[in-house]
Formats: C-alpha cells, sequence, structure tokens
C-alpha cells in the first residue's frame, strides 16, 4: 500500500509494544528437504522457511522497529541450532537494550536469545 495509508509502510508508526516475543520460521531453505518427514511433510513450508541462513524474519522484525514509537522494553526469541550469536549480535547492534543475553535449552544448545532494557 501507500505510505501513511490503511496497510501501508507506516502503520506502526505511534504503536507501543513493550514486550516482544517470537518463535518464527528459522530453517534454512535448504535444510528443509532433510528434516524429518513428520516435520517436512505436515508442516507449512511457511512455518519452517527462514530463508538462506534461517535469519530472515529477525532481520524483518529488528527493521521494523525503529517505526514504533519506542523500542520494547523486553525481546525475546527462539532460535535454531548456531543462530543465537548472530542474532544476539544484531540485536546489539541496534544499541537499544541494556542487556542482551543467549539461554541455553535443556540440551545445552543456544535456543533463545532476550535483550532487555532496564530503563524506566
Amino acid at each position: 500500500g501507500e505510505p501513511g495509508a490503511p496497510g501501508g509502510e507506516n502503520d506502526s508508526a505511534g504503536l507501543r509494544i513493550d514486550v516482544l516475543v517470537s518463535n518464527p520460521p528459522y530453517i534454512p531453505a535448504g535444510d528443509i528437504a532433510g528434516l524429518q518427514p513428520e516435520v517436512r511433510d505436515h508442516e507449512p513450508r511457511l512455518a519452517l522457511d527462514g530463508g538462506g541462513d534461517g535469519l530472515d524474519p529477525y532481520r524483518r522484525m529488528l527493521e521494523q522497529l525503529p517505526r514504533l514509537a519506542q523500542m520494547p522494553r523486553i525481546i525475546a526469541f527462539e532460535l535454531g541450532m548456531g543462530q543465537a550469536r548472530e542474532v544476539a549480535r544484531l540485536l546489539e547492534q541496534l544499541g537499544e537494550w541494556d542487556e542482551v543475553r543467549i539461554i541455553d535449552d535443556y540440551a545445552g544448545i543456544e535456543r533463545h536469545v532476550i535483550a532487555v532494557n532496564n530503563r524506566a
């Protein structure tokens, strides 16, 4: 749509989000064929495909955040194996949060990235 029009690019202007939690599609496109059949054959591709390196949905979300009236105080993402450090780096580059942490799952895999702004 037209910027500024309903459904347009600037729809999020003035919007406030305190907490953003997301578990987006994060499988690299080239890895989908090798997934377990019960996942590959029954999950919609849209729910799996995170683009070339699996990080496209995270990049899109982070690109859109500056359009908000203010940055969320807390962001929590779930990620695929080997992706947490790059997403943490992307969050740190924005420089909006006091702390960016990587949290392991029960198998010891870096599975979550949490960014927190402690300022009032």
